[in-house]
């Protein structure tokens, strides 16, 4: 989990595609994942994220965690529409009936559904597809890029259209932050582990918990004093016009690229238009 959302560096051809272009591309499959409503349609978008993970070739860990999160996500909205399904008649079977003392009148009941299952298997391509679109930015695009990227979306002589400077190191910040977290989780977990904690079992593992709060809450905050003091040294917000030591430029790759989210996004628009597009669950 540790490497999930750390920048591989690589001389693929993802990694050659300019920032604001990955940026594009993750924002149309989000797009497209709402307004599309189609079973089919929806594990198309997903799969036509697979295929840049193939030239990315990331490593074993990688995948094992990738495969581990978007399997825990479809597990997730499965097992949560099952139970929320409110559209669905005939429950498959009751978990707690209505006559339960203190739940059972408060819930009415907690029936699963099958109909709820199939729409949480459905619905949660809409969220996988996304995250794959979204990991595969962070781990193709160096943070330094990622926010110009973000500053300079669109320039204009020698201005530029895009986010300020602290909004996009505030977000580079907190993607790099989540394996940085997860690193300090697994060095304070095998110290614990070295001095005698018993980790077997859930509910070792729920005890230990508590002891793991403390020391990442201090561990976070003094690596945000370190990026802080770090920043200040480098007279970050120093002046109002910043210059950078790499220009983006759109070359030819960048332009059939474009070309292919136009394309795709085009016809996922038309498809959603004519009759495929998103409907209330039940119907």
């Amino acid at each position: 989990m540790r490497g999930l959302f750390r920048y591989e560096q690589k001389t693929t051809a993802i990694h050659r595609i300019d920032p604001r272009i990955k940026l594009i591309w993750v924002f149309s499959i989000s797009v497209l994942s709402i307004i599309v409503g189609v079973p089919w349609l929806l594990l198309i978008i997903f799969l036509s994220t697979l295929p840049f993970w193939v030239v990315l070739r990331p490593s074993q860990e990688k995948i094992t965690s990738i495969v581990f999160v978007l399997f825990t996500m479809v597990l997730g909205f499965m097992f949560s529409q099952s139970i929320f399904y409110y559209w669905g008649e005939n429950p498959t079977f009751t978990l707690i009936p209505a006559s339960f003392p203190i739940f059972g009148p408060i819930t009415g009941g907690i029936h699963v559904y099958k109909e709820g299952v199939m729409y949480g298997f459905i619905q949660s391509f809409r969220f996988i597809a996304t995250v794959s679109a979204a990991l595969l930015l962070v781990s193709t695009t160096h943070p330094s890029e990622l926010i110009a990227g973000i500053v300079r979306f669109i320039p204009i002589r020698k201005r530029c259209i895009g986010l300020p400077i602290e909004i996009a190191f505030m977000v580079s910040t907190a993607v790099s932050f989540a394996p940085t977290m997860i690193e300090e989780c697994l060095i304070t977990i095998n110290a614990m582990q070295v001095r005698g904690l018993n980790m077997k079992g859930i509910t070792n593992k729920i005890k230990a918990l508590r002891y793991l709060f403390f020391p990442l809450v201090v561990n976070v905050l003094r690596t945000g004093r370190q990026i802080a003091i770090a920043a200040d040294s480098r007279a970050f917000r120093a002046t109002k016009h910043r210059t950078y030591v790499k220009e983006l430029r759109l070359k030819r790759l960048d332009y059939i690229f474009l070309s292919y989210i136009c394309v795709f996004t085009g016809i996922g628009l038309y498809l959603s238009l004519t009759g495929l597009g998103g409907t209330a669950p039940g119907r």
